[in-house]
């Protein structure tokens, strides 16, 4: 790699930093990174085919690349060595692990291995490859039933749509070619965009043949994306604690997305490196550079920044250091077990063995994901991700508390859940408070809830709230986030999207949405504190429905009146209080995990109570009346949700409220009786008619599929200059 004056560069960065003050409290940002800077600075003369993506060095030999860095600076985590199992709350304590085994291999539960053909977009194929991996451990998916869509993120990084602004593309080439990394990525399915079936967005067999996908709500969430990453430093080889990391990643989370200097053939490694660089199988990969801090290779000053982005899927503590080339081993014998995007007639069958010394392995990143809840909405102003971290502090000042916050507009009657933000280093100590009914003021109006969050894990971390809060559309709620660092720690703690040339170029930002604070009493509006208006937190909420239970009893006076063609006679009866919340909480678990037939995923539910009825009957479809003393109030549609008899699960259907009678069909009897729980449901709109679905946030699903009448205002602005909320 080229060598920077860290020093200077710092020097230089943190003066320019200190122009971006804001308001009365003056803060300080950390420059971009080293590795983002350089990769800047020679973008309009790339050496080796590795500043924009591989294409003109490696077109010969017909592979493409894609990997670029991110400005995210990442540098303070320079040979740190953390976990990344994360513990729930304050004292929750991390169970003991068992010792590793000297040899993991994910392949077999791999999904084939696909080709990135003509495109430089390999980052997309790691990130999938990784997302896919940590679905199938977690049995949502199998090997032979996903294929996530590599070309919807392809696309929608670098072009305005699905409701959001693109990242900026630096160079002349067409978006399909310009490259990218995990933090695009991260920051693309954070927002909701991708995470869907192959189908749904095919990928293009030639540049002749792109085309723009339609919007479509994702399948999946991250929850999580864990950095594990060198820093950009150049540790060679990995120490054993590192690799230990890396390894139980591994095991925890499935494949690690990671970045590589990747040469097509020892044709092209001996001509720029002077070495070979694969076996003569072509299944072993070593490239000799940087050994024992080294600052060349093959005799030559090197400048082989990564170029690729690949997927360690397994490693083998054992592999013979003689497998590699002849006339350029390893020292010692290990390899990891890695995952490239070149089809499955490259390599093993798609893979090749990477020695643990090989020095060109850069970043690391960990997918959490699980299923998307479809009637979720997500709350926020980062459509880019973090680009920076900020610091209220100024540079030289000591203080290791920080505040940061942001103020959203309820788009429906929503209860908010969980918070994700990233987190820059681990051991901070965190302390997440919402405020209902804020107005302006991020601690405005009345505190709901406080939720305690320790062990986070750095990178991209998401984190369910001690009590969920149930916020009205159309009122103002506010997330408050408390950042406490240990003695000496890393004080910039504020994750930011901004604008920075050449990557975030459309972010943009308006006043009364982001804050931060020293002391978390006074506060100050973060937009301005580049100086250009631009400066968002990068902290999300996100609102489920507010689906409830009340535990009622319910009185029946009289018989149940029963309309069947084949006759039927039904009576009917009150449960027992414990027997009513063990059915309501069955209810209540179906309706969250969206498996309530006839109940769409956008309406909130309010269960009124449960009674029992049997039937006895001979089938085909019947009508009831129930007499009811107990008085009902619904403020949308009545429903009588019950479980089937052949499904096993549970179905809504419409229902007639008067006074003292509730009224119902069934299509067949058979279907759910003889005996049946009966739960009365109240199922209405989460946004009260009249009132427009925007707001500080959007569904995911809808947001995709309904641009205009679901993406939120404060991202509508960010890609129609001038909308506001």
């Amino acid at each position: 790699m080229k060598k920077i004056n860290i020093k200077k560069w710092l020097v230089f960065s943190l003066a320019c930093a200190a122009l971006f003050s804001a308001g009365p409290a003056r803060a300080a940002f950390v420059p971009v990174s080293a590795a983002f800077d350089e990769y800047m600075r020679d973008a309009e003369a790339p050496r080796h085919g590795n500043r924009m993506g591989g294409e003109a060095a490696y077109k010969a030999a017909g592979r493409n690349f894609g990997y670029v860095p991110s400005p995210l600076n990442w540098s303070h985590l320079d040979g740190a060595v953390y976990g990344t199992l994360r513990r729930a709350g304050r004292e929750g304590p991390l169970p003991a692990r068992a010792a590793l085994p000297a040899r993991c291999d994910l392949r077999p539960s791999m999904p084939a291995v696909r080709d990135q053909a003509d495109f430089n977009n390999c980052w997309t194929y790691s990130a999938m490859a990784a997302t896919e991996s940590r679905l199938i451990g977690l049995g949502l998916a199998s090997s032979s039933d996903i294929r996530l869509s590599e070309w919807y993120i392809t696309y929608y990084a670098y072009n305005a749509g699905d409701g959001f602004v693109p990242f900026s593309n630096p160079s002349a080439k067409p978006y399909y070619l310009v490259g990218g990394d995990d933090w695009r990525a991260v920051a693309l399915l954070g927002r909701g965009t991708g995470s869907l079936p192959e189908l749904d967005a095919p990928t293009p067999a030639s540049h002749g043949e792109v085309y723009t996908p339609a919007p479509k709500p994702r399948k999946y969430k991250l929850n999580n994306a864990f950095y594990l990453g060198s820093g950009g430093s150049r540790e060679v080889p990995l120490s054993a604690a590192r690799r230990e990391m890396i390894k139980r990643a591994m095991l925890e989370y499935g494949a690690v997305s990671v970045g590589v200097y990747q040469f097509s053939d020892n044709d092209q490694s001996r001509e720029d490196a002077g070495r070979s660089v694969f076996s003569e199988d072509g299944l072993s990969y070593y490239t000799g550079l940087g050994y024992d801090g080294a600052d060349e290779i093959g005799g030559a000053a090197a400048d082989f920044v990564p170029n690729h982005a690949v997927a360690l899927v397994g490693w083998d503590d054992d592999y013979p250091k003689e497998r590699f080339a002849k006339d350029n081993r390893p020292r010692e014998n290990g390899a990891w077990i890695v995952r490239n995007s070149w089809g499955s007639g490259w390599g093993d069958a798609g893979y090749y063995y990477v020695s643990y010394e090989e020095g060109t392995l850069y970043d690391g990143v960990a997918y959490d994901s699980s299923a998307a809840l479809s009637g979720e909405r997500v709350y926020q102003y980062d459509p880019l991700g973090c680009v920076r971290w900020f610091s209220p502090h100024e540079e030289n000042e000591e203080g290791n508390i920080s505040y940061f916050a942001n103020i959203f507009a309820a788009a429906g009657d929503d209860r908010i859940s969980s918070v994700a933000f990233y987190v820059p280093s681990p051991g901070n100590r965190y302390e997440i408070s919402v405020y209902k009914d804020c107005g302006g003021s991020p601690i405005g109006g009345s505190l709901a809830s406080a939720t305690d969050a320790d062990g986070l894990v750095p990178g991209y971390n998401s984190v369910t709230l001690a009590a969920p809060v149930d916020v009205a559309a159309g009122t103002k709620f506010s997330v408050v986030v408390k950042a406490a660092v240990e003695a000496d720690g890393y004080k910039y703690t504020v994750p930011v999207e901004c604008r920075v040339s050449g990557y975030s170029e459309m972010a943009a930002a308006a006043r009364g949405e982001g804050w931060f604070s020293k002391d978390g009493v006074s506060f100050y509006d973060i937009a301005d504190a580049d100086g250009k208006g631009t400066v968002s937190v990068c902290l999300k909420a996100f609102g489920e429905r507010q689906h409830t239970a009340r535990g009622a009893a319910i009185e029946l006076p009289g018989e149940v009146t029963v309309d069947a063609e084949a006759g039927a006679a039904a009576s009917a009866a009150a449960l027992s209080a414990a027997r009513r919340e063990e059915r309501e909480r069955e209810v209540m678990k179906a309706l969250r995990e969206e498996r309530v037939i006839g109940v769409a995923a956008d309406k909130n539910v309010d269960l009124k109570g449960v009674f029992a009825m049997t039937v006895e009957h001979t089938g085909g479809p019947a009508s009831f009346a129930v007499p009811l003393s107990t008085e009902l109030e619904f403020l949308g549609v009545p429903y009588v949700i019950l479980r089937g008899n052949n499904s096993g699960g549970f179905s809504a259907l419409p229902a007639e409220y008067l006074t003292g009678k509730l009224s119902f069909s069934v299509g067949d009897l058979n279907e759910y009786f003889s005996e049946a729980y009966i739960t009365v449901a109240d199922v209405r709109d989460s946004v009260p008619p009249g009132r427009s679905s925007e707001g500080g946030g959007c569904a995911a699903a809808t947001c995709a599929s309904a641009l205009a009448l679901l993406a939120p205002l404060a991202l509508a602005g960010r890609g129609r200059r001038g909308r506001r909320p």
